[in-house]
C-alpha cells in the first residue's frame, strides 16, 4: 500500500473556497480564517451573529466582510463612567 497519494478533498468543502474575496471594493473574509486572525474559535465568532454581526454566504461558505465586521467589533467596547466619590457623612 502506498500511503503518498493524497486525497481528494470533497468539492462541497470550505478549503477548496477562497480565504478572500474582493466584490465591488468589499473584502469578505471566509469564517475560519477571521476566527483565526482574531485568535478565538470559529463557535465563538458565531456567537456574534445573534448580536448582529455581518455576514454572506457564498457558494455555501459563510464570510464575513472585513471592514463591517471590524466596526461591529468596535462598536461592542464597552466604555463605564467612573464611580463617583463617596461623600463624607457629617457627624452632629
Amino acid at each position: 500500500m502506498d500511503n503518498t497519494e493524497e486525497r481528494q478533498l470533497d468539492p462541497r468543502s470550505r478549503q477548496l473556497h477562497p480565504e478572500r474575496i474582493v466584490f465591488t471594493g468589499e473584502t469578505f473574509v471566509r469564517n475560519d480564517v477571521q476566527a483565526r486572525e482574531l485568535g478565538i474559535s470559529e463557535r465563538s465568532v458565531n456567537r456574534d451573529d445573534r448580536l448582529g454581526a455581518p455576514f454572506i454566504f457564498i457558494g455555501g461558505v459563510k464570510y464575513r466582510p472585513a471592514k463591517r465586521y471590524a466596526d461591529f467589533i468596535l462598536s461592542r467596547v464597552q466604555v463605564r463612567q467612573p464611580a463617583l466619590a463617596k461623600r463624607k457623612r457629617k457627624i452632629r
